[in-house]
C-alpha cells in the first residue's frame, strides 16, 4: 500500500472550485467587466489543467509499480478500479439531467420542441465516455455541448477515460525512469510535445479551418470558436490534453526518485518552484486579460492557454505541494481542504446541475453585483453540500460494491468480464468514429458560388460573444448564390440579439451600448 499524500487531494478541491467558479462567475456575474468575463475563463482552464496533471500524478504513484510489476493481473483491476470510482456517480447524473434538465423535459412533456443542438444519437457515446474522443458537428454543435449541464462538464470524464486505457501502455516505458535527471528531462519531453502540437496548430490553422468549414460547415470554423475543430484538437481532444497526463506520471516517478537517491530537496527550493508556478499562472491570467482578443487567426498564446501554459506551471506546485516539508504542501494538507477534496468529483459534476436552477440577470450597478456574489455564494455552498451527499450516499457505496464484487469473482468469471467490455467498448468506439466521419460528408458549405463562412451584426457590443451571431442567417440567404444581398430589418436585429444572449453559455455577456456596427460579412467563393 502507498504512502498517501494529502497535499494532493486538498488540491484536487482547489481545482473543482476553481471550475465551479468559472462556470458560477458566467452565470451569476455577467456585467459589464470585460476583464472580469476573460479571468473567470481563464480560472476554468486553470482547474481542468490541474485536474489532468494531477490525474496523471495519483495514477503512476498509485498504479505504476503494480502495473509494470505484474500487468495481466494489475490492468484489470487498475481499470475496474477506475470504472467503479468515476462511472456510476457520472451516469446517475447524466440520467437525471437527461431526464429533468431544461432541454428535454419540456420536450418529453410536449410543450415545446428540443433546444436546438440536442441529439439523441449522442446518449450511448456520452454513456461510453467517448465523446470527445472524435470530432463532430451534430445538429449545429459538438457533442460536449450536448445535453446542456451535465455534458457541459462531462467531456473531461470522457477525456480521462481515455487517459486511463492508454496509462497501461506507458507504464513499461514509465518503469525504466529511475533517476532524478531521467524523470525531469521526461516531464520536459511532454511539456515539449503538448507545445509542439500546438505550434503545428498555429502554422496549420488556415489549412484546419478550411477543412472543417468545407468537411463540417460554417460552425465548426474560426471565429465561431465555440464549435470549431481547433478547440476541439488543443482543448478536448485527449490526444492532445493526455501528454499533460503523461506529465503528471514523469513528476510522480520524480517524486518516487528523489528518496531512491537519497536526495531531499529543501524546502527554499521547494517554495521558489511552487512561487515560480503561481507567477506564471498569474501571468496567464494578466496577458489573457490584456490582450486583444483573436479573431479569425490565434496567436500561440491563444491556443497554448488551453492546455500547456497552464499545466506547466502547475507542475511545479504539485512537484512542491508533493512534499510535506514545503509551504505549498503543509497549506493543501489542511484538514478541512483535505475533506473538501474528498468530494471534489461530486463537486465538478454536480455544481453545474445547481447553477441553472438559478434565476440568472445582468448587473448594472456596484450594488447589482454584490447581491450577485452573494447569490454566487450561496450556489456555490448549495452545491458543496449536494456533493458531499453524493460523495457519501452514491459514490463511495458504489465505488466499494463494484469493486468487492471483483474481487468475489472467480478467475473465469473476470475473464469474461474483461471479454465482454472490451468488445463492448470497441463496438462503441467503432460506432462513434463511423459515425463522425458520416457527419464530415454531411453540413458542409456549398461548393458553387458564395460560402458564408463568418457574419456578425452588433459587432461593437462584445468581443466573442458578438462575432458569428448572424452566420446562420446571412448563410441560409446566401450560400450558392453568385451575388446576395441581405437586409437586417427591425425583427432581424432582435432575432440576432437574441443569438447572442443564447451565445453567452460560456465565458462573457453582450450590452448594447450605442449604434450597431454594420455586418461584417467573410465569404468564399470556390
Amino acid at each position: 500500500m502507498v504512502r498517501q499524500i494529502p497535499a494532493l487531494t486538498g488540491i484536487r478541491f482547489v481545482a473543482a472550485a476553481a471550475v465551479a467558479l468559472s462556470h458560477g462567475g458566467s452565470l451569476f456575474l455577467e456585467g459589464t467587466s470585460l476583464a472580469l468575463d476573460i479571468s473567470i475563463g481563464t480560472l476554468g482552464l486553470f482547474g481542468m489543467s490541474v485536474f489532468f496533471t494531477l490525474s496523471g500524478f495519483v495514477i503512476q504513484y498509485n498504479y505504476g509499480s503494480s502495473i509494470a510489476g505484474s500487468p495481466r493481473k494489475a490492468i484489470p483491476e487498475f481499470l475496474v478500479a477506475r470504472i467503479a470510482r468515476i462511472y456510476p456517480l457520472f451516469v446517475v447524473l447524466f440520467l437525471v439531467e437527461l431526464l429533468t434538465g431544461p432541454i428535454v423535459w419540456p420536450w418529453l412533456l410536449g410543450t415545446k420542441a428540443p433546444a436546438e443542438g440536442f441529439s439523441w444519437h449522442i446518449v450511448p457515446f456520452q454513456l461510453g465516455m467517448i465523446q470527445t474522443w472524435f470530432f463532430a458537428n451534430v445538429a449545429g454543435v459538438a457533442p460536449v455541448w450536448q445535453y446542456e449541464a451535465i455534458g457541459i462538464v462531462s467531456w473531461s470524464v470522457s477525456t480521462e477515460w481515455f487517459f486511463y486505457l492508454v496509462f497501461p501502455l506507458a507504464c513499461p516505458l514509465l518503469a525504466r525512469i529511475k533517476t532524478v535527471p531521467a524523470a525531469i528531462l521526461c516531464a520536459i519531453g511532454a511539456v515539449a510535445i503538448e507545445l509542439g502540437i500546438d505550434l503545428a496548430v498555429l502554422l496549420l490553422q488556415d489549412r484546419i479551418n478550411l477543412f472543417a468549414l468545407h468537411a463540417y460547415g460554417t460552425d465548426a470554423a474560426l471565429p465561431n470558436w465555440k464549435n470549431t475543430l481547433i478547440l476541439w484538437i488543443v482543448y478536448f481532444s485527449p490526444v492532445c490534453r493526455v501528454w499533460e497526463f503523461v506529465l503528471g506520471c514523469c513528476l510522480a516517478k520524480l517524486h518516487e526518485a528523489w528518496p531512491a537517491q537519497d536526495f531531499r530537496p529543501s524546502r527554499a527550493l521547494l517554495d521558489i518552484a511552487a512561487i515560480v508556478g503561481v507567477g506564471a499562472i498569474g501571468w496567464v491570467f494578466w496577458f489573457t486579460a490584456h490582450k486583444p482578443p483573436f479573431g479569425a487567426a490565434m496567436s500561440l498564446f491563444d491556443i497554448a492557454r488551453n492546455n500547456i501554459a497552464l499545466a506547466a506551471p502547475v507542475a511545479l506546485i504539485l512537484v512542491a505541494a508533493a512534499q510535506p516539508v514545503s509551504t505549498a504542501g503543509w497549506l493543501l494538507s489542511a484538514r478541512w481542504l483535505v475533506f473538501l477534496g474528498e468530494a471534489s468529483f461530486a463537486l465538478y459534476l454536480v455544481h453545474i446541475i445547481i447553477y441553472q436552477r438559478f434565476p440568472v440577470v445582468r448587473w448594472e450597478t456596484a450594488g447589482q453585483l454584490l447581491g450577485h456574489l452573494g447569490a454566487l455564494a450561496l450556489a456555490f455552498t448549495l452545491a458543496t453540500c449536494v456533493a458531499f451527499l453524493l460523495h457519501f450516499g452514491l459514490e463511495v457505496p458504489a465505488r466499494r460494491r463494484i469493486r468487492s464484487s471483483y474481487q468475489a469473482a472467480s478467475p473465469e468469471q473476470r475473464r469474461r468480464l474483461v471479454r465482454l467490455g472490451s468488445v463492448g467498448l470497441a463496438t462503441i468506439i467503432g460506432a462513434a468514429a463511423t459515425y463522425a466521419l458520416h457527419d464530415a460528408a454531411g453540413d458542409a458549405v456549398t461548393q458553387s458560388g458564395i460560402s458564408v463562412v463568418s457574419a456578425t451584426y452588433g459587432g461593437n457590443c462584445r468581443w466573442i460573444s458578438a462575432r458569428g451571431n448572424a452566420t446562420g442567417s446571412v448563410a441560409a440567404a446566401c450560400n450558392g448564390k453568385d451575388a446576395c444581398t441581405f437586409s437586417a430589418g427591425t425583427a432581424r436585429i432582435v432575432t440576432l440579439l437574441r443569438a447572442v444572449r443564447r451565445s453567452l453559455r460560456p465565458p462573457g455577456s453582450v450590452r448594447a451600448t450605442g449604434p450597431f456596427a454594420p455586418a461584417r460579412l467573410r465569404m468564399s467563393v470556390p
